[in-house]
């Protein structure tokens, strides 16, 4: 496959980290593109216009094609109500299981995180507590995802690993069991409160 400047390109905004997880969409890739070009990004000078929507989905589609890069379908629920649709997002062959662990690694220390510390929801703190047996399943994923990231065992998992032993941190020291609810009962009257005398 003949590597041309727009697959070059392509393949730099799906490598380069936007804020987001990889792996990204078709208006993803789009956007970064475009903002490239706009703002004269370091890296993007060979792009001379903005590509449109028909040339990155091409694009798309020749990379995977030539399995540079490889696409998985998400239902795709959009902000405001709308309704889900399916999207493919894209990532590069090379990374999909440095990306599924760092996703893995992410979405458990925000678990963790949101356990240990709660939400603060306007100088309040909510939705803090798991119960023991959650945190014990935790732990035991911590545990395993340690072992899975460790330095000594692979390389280019640094980040990931802190990010566990921070996990593990946090169970050790205590998780709190949830808020206590009000229960429905409270406001349901009593059976002998609804007999006739």
């Amino acid at each position: 496959m003949k590597m041309t400047t727009n697959r070059k390109l392509t393949l730099l905004a799906i490598s380069q980290s936007n804020g987001d997880e990889p792996p990204y969409s078709a208006s993803s890739i789009a956007y970064t593109l475009d903002n490239a070009f706009n703002y004269k990004w370091h890296g993007y000078e060979a792009l001379k216009s903005a590509p449109n929507k028909q040339q990155i989905h091409r694009t798309l589609r020749d990379l995977w094609r030539n399995g540079l890069i490889v696409g998985t379908r998400f239902k795709d629920e959009p902000y405001g109500g709308g309704l889900p649709c399916w999207v493919i997002r894209y990532q590069l062959s090379s990374e999909v299981e440095y990306n599924f662990m760092a996703a893995t690694c992410n979405a458990l220390h925000r678990k963790v995180d949101r356990a240990k510390h709660g939400i603060n929801f306007f100088g309040a703190v909510i939705d803090m507590g798991l119960m023991p047996d959650e945190v014990a399943a935790l732990s035991i994923e911590v545990k395993r995802l340690l072992q899975r990231t460790h330095p000594d065992k692979v390389q280019g998992f640094d980040a990931q690993f802190k990010q566990m032993i921070q996990c593990r941190d946090w169970i050790k020291s205590g998780i709190p069991l949830p808020a206590p609810t009000h229960s429905t009962e409270q406001h349901q009257p009593k059976i002998s409160e609804l007999k006739n005398d």
